[in-house]
């Protein structure tokens, strides 16, 4: 998980929102549509705010067609959220389903990429190798809401973990001076728009290069 900034709404959702909301209502379902609220248009906006990954895991999307958009706040707890822009977020399906609802463990209790930002979240997540664990209470909650100890995701940060291995092993090799320009290339693991940015951005601060 990554801070992130909130775009302007959607076209799409801009011009429905209030009748998809009130026909939902209306109708007595459980669930409103997702091809509503999930539409393409709402799932690219959303995909811009975090560089094509899921909000909460960092699992990059290959086709943003892969990827689930959330409800923050379950529209079982509250319909007239089904809509409502702020509480749409990006997910990877392994983070989405079997999410822990928010009346069983609140989101105010885990960390949120829209309002921690990436320090505070640093105090509150850790890695060791591709394995994710809370330093806090607040942390442990995170990992539990959003699967985020998934074995899926051990294999996907693994797989991470070895492009970033292969590169230090062939610095070492070569027995290559980590000037600034190599510096840089292990930064950029870190970016925001790579897979798993957090882990990296964890594994630099501990060896003093970011």
């Amino acid at each position: 998980m990554r801070n992130l900034q909130r775009l302007g709404k959607p076209q799409k959702l801009a011009e429905n929102e209030v009748k998809w909301t009130e026909d939902f209502k209306e109708s007595g379902k459980n669930r409103p549509s997702s091809s509503q609220y999930g539409h393409r248009d709402v799932k690219e906006h959303l995909g811009k705010i975090s560089f094509q990954k899921c909000f909460y895991s960092e699992v990059k999307f290959a086709q943003i067609t892969e990827a689930q958009v959330d409800h923050y706040i379950e529209v079982a707890e509250d319909p007239e959220k089904a809509f409502e822009w702020e509480n749409l977020y990006l997910s990877c399906k392994d983070s989405n389903q079997g999410k822990t609802p928010n009346i069983v463990l609140s989101n105010a209790s885990c960390l949120c990429p829209f309002i921690d930002s990436d320090t505070e979240i640093n105090q509150h997540l850790d890695f060791e190798d591709e394995i994710i664990f809370g330093l806090t209470v607040k942390g442990r909650n995170t990992i539990q809401k959003y699967n985020l100890d998934k074995p899926i995701f051990n294999t996907l940060r693994t797989n991470e973990l070895k492009k970033f291995n292969k590169l230090i092993y062939e610095i070492a090799l070569e027995n290559r001076v980590l000037d600034d320009n190599l510096k840089n290339i292990l930064k950029s693991f870190a970016n925001p728009d790579k897979p798993f940015s957090l882990m990296f951005r964890k594994k630099l601060m501990k060896h003093n290069l970011l």
